[in-house]
């Protein structure tokens, strides 16, 4: 025990003996894709709702082929998602006929995953949603990640409070050092010195203040 609380003291000896100046270090971002950046995919995973029987189908369409689902054609031109970088999403450039409607014009757009309602197809009888692009990666391509320097801080210098050289005129005019503390030697003054504040305690009356006061003569009616 008496070991261990020597090694710390002497521990606590060299920290505060060492000081040293520790400079900023700037730390880089993390490298992100722009918003606006999409990346291809040679698959769609399109789901079509079949609203009579509550019937769920999904179909994986290759970009550049079709699929149907009893009266639908589903057709797929491009299928595109979102980076590892940014927030999940997906969109595929659908085209959409229903032979057992044919009032129903096609459909001909742009169906987002998280934004269904910004593209969707008027039908009755069926709804189609996007679920994920998937397959390979194709045109648009994203691209590497782009390169981010930390950036280069200067004249950033650790006081001596944080542990470095304090670099802010901490000597005096003469050259020495300034204390940060009175001088533990000196004795510690237990009342103001003359001329200081004036005390709130009123003085004891003195002995020579005057005659004392006669005793009180005796009541006659306690006699």
């Amino acid at each position: 025990m008496t070991n261990r609380f020597l090694f710390a003291g002497t521990a606590l000896l060299a920290l505060s003996v060492t000081s040293s100046a520790f400079a900023a270090v700037g730390v880089a971002p993390p490298a992100m894709y722009p918003a606006n950046i999409w990346q291809g995919r040679t698959q769609a995973v399109i789901r079509v709702l079949d609203r009579l029987d509550a019937h769920i189908e999904t179909l994986t369409i290759p970009v550049g082929a079709n699929a149907s689902y009893r009266t639908l054609s589903v057709a797929v031109e491009a299928c595109v998602s979102r980076p590892e970088t940014l927030p999940a999403d997906s969109g595929a450039l659908l085209h959409l006929r229903d032979s057992g409607d044919s009032a129903r014009p096609p459909f001909d757009g742009w169906m987002l995953q998280n934004e269904p309602s910004l593209g969707t197809y008027g039908s009755s009888l069926y709804d189609v949603r996007v679920v994920a692009c998937t397959g390979d990666r194709v045109a648009p391509d994203a691209g590497p990640l782009p390169v981010i320097k930390a950036p280069q801080l200067a004249g950033t210098t650790a006081t001596e409070d944080e542990g470095g050289t304090d670099q802010s005129g901490s000597s005096s005019s003469e050259g020495g050092a300034v204390p940060l503390a009175p001088d533990s030697h000196a004795p510690i003054p237990l009342a103001p010195p003359s001329g200081g504040a004036q005390s709130l305690v009123p003085p004891a009356p003195s002995a020579s203040a005057g005659p004392s006061l006669p005793p009180p003569a005796a009541d006659p009616g306690l006699e």
